[in-house]
C-alpha cells in the first residue's frame, strides 16, 4: 500500500477555483480500481492550503491514477491555481 498527503496552496485569488478542481477529482478518483482512500481537507486557520490523504493498492495504482484523464485535466490547472509547487509526502505507517 502507498500512502500519500499532498499539500497545494491556493495562489491569491483562487482558493476557491482550486478547491473545486480538487473537489471535482474526488469521485472519479474512489472509484478507481487502485484507490482505498481520497479525502480532501482544507486548513481551518489557513483556508488557502488544501491536503489531499490519499492511499494506493501499489505503484501500479497510482501510476493509472496519473496518467487518468481527470487527473491530467487537473495537471494542466496547476500552474494556474497554485502558490508553489505541489508537495507530496509519502507515508510510512507506522504498527503496534
Amino acid at each position: 500500500m502507498i500512502s500519500i498527503i499532498a499539500v497545494l496552496k491556493a495562489k491569491p485569488g483562487k482558493t476557491n477555483a482550486l478547491k473545486q478542481a480538487l473537489k471535482a477529482l474526488l469521485l472519479p478518483t474512489r472509484r478507481e480500481p487502485g484507490n482505498i482512500e481520497y479525502d480532501l481537507f482544507q486548513l481551518r486557520d489557513t483556508p488557502d492550503v488544501f491536503y489531499v490523504h490519499e492511499s494506493w493498492r501499489g505503484q501500479a495504482g497510482l501510476d493509472d491514477h496519473i496518467a487518468l484523464p481527470h487527473f491530467q485535466s487537473f495537471i494542466l490547472q496547476m500552474n494556474d491555481l497554485l502558490a508553489e509547487p505541489l508537495r507530496l509526502d509519502y507515508l510510512t505507517p507506522i504498527e503496534p
